[in-house]
């Protein structure tokens, strides 16, 4: 976001609104971490920064890898920031020595200065972010950053690049999400939703999903549908507001809590993705279940094409599947295994960048 209205850029009228707004919600804190008010924990050690986007799965990748480099060195100091708060995302790292995090400063050149005077990072990892413009000359300044899951090109210069392209040596390309899908899941929910009853569900995830949805309650009386992504705009459960009984036949299910994806992946005959998010596609292969896309051109990787069904209407497919369990199996397990595939690429390309950062 590079607008005036940014409360993170460097617009000073769009910064002193954002100063304004927190003053009024009391979130003093925010104002000082916008400005560069950091430090980090413990009095001595080098201090490595973790900088991370504004996406959830952008602090999720940030905290594992804080994780891992916690893990490996216990000498430096860490310092985790991000651009939104999900006290959620940071209870991983309560039990990490040595380890703070907290909301980034902002990319006006004074914040800037004063975060890095504060810190004196030796090192400095940017995980899934876009830096903005300050920033990304202050980088070309440093003689240690790391890129992880870059969403645009690097403009910056940097040491190694792992899942992107641009300036920089480039590691083998793995999607470092891979590493956060829920591979071992508890069997139990399709039984809990079903209570006995023999049918089918089904996931259908993206922003445009509204006509299948409503197809689906047209055709598949018995089965239930599980929709992520924009809220359906037609009749439907909230999961969050389940209370654990039988699902009638028939019934969409929006899924508005994120924590039940892995075990919905697990249990569902057949998934199809209307819109691509990594995040939610590696759950999906995760899973086991048949997947279908759009259009193969929105897939990470080319190789998924052989696995993932390209469709823009799945419901046919979905019949097929219903007339021949035994094909969506097959499907299922053929994605299983791409999802393994990559999850052990990323496995090695991550402990490769804990390597390198324990030779800084």
């Amino acid at each position: 976001m590079s607008t005036w209205k940014d409360p993170l850029g460097s617009n000073r009228i769009g910064l002193w609104l954002a100063d304004r707004n927190d003053r009024k919600r009391n979130n003093i804190a925010r104002i000082a971490a916008r400005w560069g008010w950091l430090k980090p924990m413990g009095e001595r050690g080098k201090v490595v920064w973790v900088m991370a986007g504004a996406s959830t799965d952008s602090v999720r990748l940030a905290v594992e890898l804080v994780r891992a480099i916690r893990e490996k060195r216990l000498d430096i100091r860490l310092v985790l920031t991000f651009e939104h708060d999900d006290p959620s995302l940071l209870t991983a790292l309560d039990d990490c020595d040595k380890t703070g995090w907290g909301l980034s400063p902002c990319d006006h050149p004074r914040a800037l200065a004063r975060a890095m005077e504060r810190l004196s990072p030796y090192g400095i990892i940017v995980v899934g972010a876009q830096p903005r413009p300050n920033l990304s000359a202050l980088l070309n300044q440093q003689a240690r950053v790391l890129t992880v899951n870059p969403p645009q090109t690097v403009t910056y210069q940097c040491e190694r690049i792992y899942n992107g392209t641009g300036k920089g040596e480039t590691a083998p390309v793995a999607d470092m999400l891979a590493r956060l899908a829920h591979a071992q899941i508890d069997p139990n929910f399709k039984s809990l939703v079903n209570h006995g009853v023999e049918r089918h569900l089904w996931w259908l995830h993206g922003d445009t999903q509204h006509h299948l949805s409503a197809q689906f309650k047209q055709q598949a009386s018995n089965d239930v549908l599980f929709v992520s992504g924009t809220q359906p705009a037609i009749a439907h459960l909230a999961i969050s507001s389940w209370d654990r009984s039988p699902i009638a036949g028939g019934t969409v299910v929006w899924i508005d809590d994120a924590k039940w994806l892995p075990a919905i992946s697990a249990a569902v005959t057949a998934t199809h993705l209307v819109s691509i998010d990594n995040s939610v596609l590696w759950q999906a292969m995760a899973g086991g279940a048949a997947i279908s896309c759009a259009q193969h051109d929105l897939l990470p990787k080319a190789e998924l094409n052989e696995a993932i069904t390209a469709i823009a209407d799945p419901s046919q497919l979905w019949q097929d599947y219903r007339d021949n369990p035994i094909l969506a199996r097959q499907r299922g397990d053929s994605a299983r295994r791409l999802f393994w595939q990559e999850r052990r690429l990323a496995e090695s390309v991550s402990a490769e960048l804990v390597e390198r950062v324990f030779e800084w």
